[in-house]
């Protein structure tokens, strides 16, 4: 028994935990390969104009895997508890995978808090399906989780101490599925590391922690994923040089909370970047360049700060700075790439 597991969406948040369990069941996986032309060229052909590109990625995942697996797992998790939804577009991803693939076989849990379809539950369902002992789902979930729950301990730790470096600190602010994705941040975090400055993910981060946060600024955020990415922005920003706010088209909750965003975080140098399916980065590279600009010289400016421009003002003209203008502002440098 093969089950393929789309490296997409949900896969960058739950890895640890699903890749552990089906291994603790002695399941064998099928994960996808990272991103590539292909397999964006799958999943634009396969959906509608108006999906997101990160649903389209997934899309491309899936049909990847089809020749390649007895089962596919694809999970609908709409909610994990009371005000904290996740996007109709990834809760509808399961339908949108049925309905374009009808001869898929698919593994499938349904995460429902408020319908009492709870995370364990699902679980079970899982394993049931996969021919397993209750007794063995269980153990597979208990020690899957403890795995999930360590690392995730782990990788907060490891950030902490990035945030003590010297060195020029980015913030970026994005799902993970976009982060870790070979064709949308990863070209961004590669850039920053190059160049010298450490990245800080604001969705490594202890979850309850950054829901509180985010609701104790904003009591009315729908999202669980946005609250949560909120909450890592709001409690690293004062420790980093900048920060850039990554989505992909047409995010509608990353467009409400990135304009939120905008206007309440006046203190930092922003960039947002709007990802979609055209295939150049050129445009992405002359704009990670000249926000890479704007820090330095900002640090510089603080560092030795002149006569014309005091401390905590930006510098009114940067050489080689945002075209042959030269003028930058300070905050956001908004325009899809």
């Amino acid at each position: 028994m093969k089950v393929g597991i789309p490296r997409a969406l949900h896969y960058y948040y739950y890895e640890d935990l699903w890749l552990n369990f089906f291994k603790n069941l002695n399941i064998q996986t099928v994960v996808s390969p990272l991103t590539n032309k292909q397999i964006i060229k799958q999943g634009i052909a396969n959906t509608i104009d108006e999906a997101c590109y990160s649903s389209k990625i997934f899309i491309g995942h899936v049909e990847w895997l089809l020749d390649k697996c007895d089962l596919i797992f694809v999970p609908r998790i709409e909610n994990v508890g009371l005000r904290e939804e996740y996007c109709t577009r990834l809760f509808g991803i399961y339908d949108l995978v049925v309905n374009t693939f009808p001869q898929a076989k698919l593994l499938h849990a349904d995460i429902n808090f408020l319908r009492r379809k709870k995370e364990p539950e699902a679980f079970a369902g899982i394993g049931a399906a996969l021919g397993k002992t209750p007794e063995e789902v269980t153990d597979a979930y208990v020690r899957a989780t403890e795995t999930f729950i360590n690392k995730k301990e782990q990788r907060i730790l490891e950030q902490n101490k990035k945030l003590e470096s010297k060195e020029t600190k980015v913030l970026l602010v994005s799902h993970a599925y976009n982060t870790y994705d070979a064709s949308i941040g990863q070209n961004v975090i590669k850039y920053f590391k190059e160049n010298g400055a450490e990245v800080i993910f604001a969705d490594i981060i202890d979850y309850k922690e950054a829901l509180l946060k985010a609701r104790e600024a904003y009591k009315r955020i729908y999202w669980r994923a946005n609250a949560e990415l909120l909450g890592g922005l709001l409690t690293y920003k004062d420790k980093v040089d900048g920060i850039v706010l990554l989505s992909t088209f047409p995010c509608a909750p990353d467009s409400i909370i990135n304009d939120l965003i905008l206007k309440s975080v006046k203190d930092k140098p922003i960039l947002q970047l709007m990802i979609d399916e055209q295939d150049a980065n050129a445009g992405l590279m002359t704009r990670l360049e000249s926000f890479m600009d704007i820090l330095n010289a900002t640090n510089k400016t603080v560092t030795k700060p002149a006569t014309d421009n005091p401390p905590g003002k930006f510098p009114s003209k940067i050489e080689g700075c945002c075209g042959s203008s030269g003028v930058c502002d300070k905050g956001a440098n908004n325009g899809r790439n």
